[in-house]
């Protein structure tokens, strides 16, 4: 099966032109048809497998609370987003690498079969060359949270980094702004153990400190199965040497995990 479910002419068919003529309309679809109705306004967007090969351009519209993902199936082939819903939009697949969609832009996409890959025509320093800039880490364990105590989050793993915003052994609970960078957003997600007592709640921390405009905050109470906290930042004006980190707390009477999982992650993408 090809990546975009095209149908395939057999040896020595009879009447193929007619197959040839379906392939011909579902490619037709795959480079020129748009879905003109994502609303996120209920949460993540999750998109079928026929809905990505159908269609080159997704519109999200809708009035969402806050950010959201966007998320394609890991078939490979490029695809165009416009994002007119006034929040953010993650645009990823389930696990993978992601990229983002500003409230007004239009970006064009390459999902790999594993990561989205946004293409632009920037050419700013720190923009690695071009093309995105930024790094996602994750944990290599497990990380116990004491009972209502600030623990920052430790990442000794690392999905991507293109330009040293990381280090795996140093300071490795921080996302560092390198130079050439004087826009980026800061998103991040974790998965707490399955326990249902109290609340939980994660922030981020710019240098050390939690005030500072745009600062993304999420408090709410646990789940009766694994509590799920996500949060993208606004665009935040940075300088060089500026870095990130994202803090846990909770509330259960005693020591919580946040688990080590592909759905615990820390990112951070330049914007200028």
């Amino acid at each position: 099966m090809s990546e975009l479910d095209l149908p395939q002419i057999a040896e020595s068919q009879a009447l193929a032109y007619v197959t040839s003529n379906d392939a011909d309309a579902k490619l037709e679809s795959a480079l020129c048809d748009e879905i003109a109705s994502h609303d996120p306004s209920a949460g993540d967007i999750t998109l079928s497998d026929a809905e990505f090969r159908e269609a080159w351009h997704h519109v999200i519209g809708g009035s969402p609370s806050g950010g959201f993902n966007f998320i394609v199936p890991e078939i490979k082939r490029p695809f165009m987003v416009t994002n007119a819903s006034g929040e953010t939009a993650t645009v990823k697949t389930a696990s993978g690498a992601a990229g983002q969609v500003l409230d007004g832009e239009t970006r064009l996409f390459y999902c790999d079969g594993t990561d989205v890959l946004g293409l632009t025509d920037s050419t700013s320093g720190g923009g690695g060359g071009g093309t995105h800039a930024g790094a996602l880490v994750k944990m290599s364990s497990n990380q116990s949270i004491a009972d209502s105590t600030n623990t920052t989050l430790n990442w000794a793993s690392e999905s991507y980094d293109t330009d040293d915003y990381h280090d795996n052994s140093t300071n490795n609970s921080r996302l560092t702004v390198p130079s050439g960078v004087s826009k980026v957003i800061v998103s991040g997600q974790v998965r707490w153990d399955s326990n249902s007592s109290g609340t939980r709640e994660i922030l981020l921390e710019k240098n050390g400190s939690s005030s500072f405009d745009g600062r993304p905050f999420e408090h709410i109470d646990a789940q009766t199965n694994r509590t799920m906290q996500s949060f993208v930042s606004p665009v935040l004006a940075v300088t060089p040497g500026d870095y990130f980190e994202l803090v846990a707390w909770q509330d259960s009477g005693a020591s919580r995990d946040i688990e080590s999982h592909v759905a615990t992650w820390f990112s951070i993408q330049a914007i200028e």
